[in-house]
């Protein structure tokens, strides 16, 4: 089943990343330590930005 994405004009979606809404896609995922503990890379598919997010399971 395909569902298709509800794409934004150009210059609105560069106006939503200049305020910080940025569109992410996971480039890698790296396990932690522990039990839980992750790492993701995203980049923003409008405007390329990378970033890398922590995020800890209890």
């Amino acid at each position: 089943m395909t569902e298709k994405k509800r794409e934004l004009p150009k210059l609105l979606g560069r106006i939503l990343c200049l305020i910080g809404e940025h569109d992410y896609a996971v480039i890698s995922v790296t396990f932690g330590f522990s039990i839980g503990d992750t790492v993701e890379k995203v980049e923003c598919r409008r405007c390329g930005h990378r970033t890398a997010r922590y995020s800890k399971e209890d």
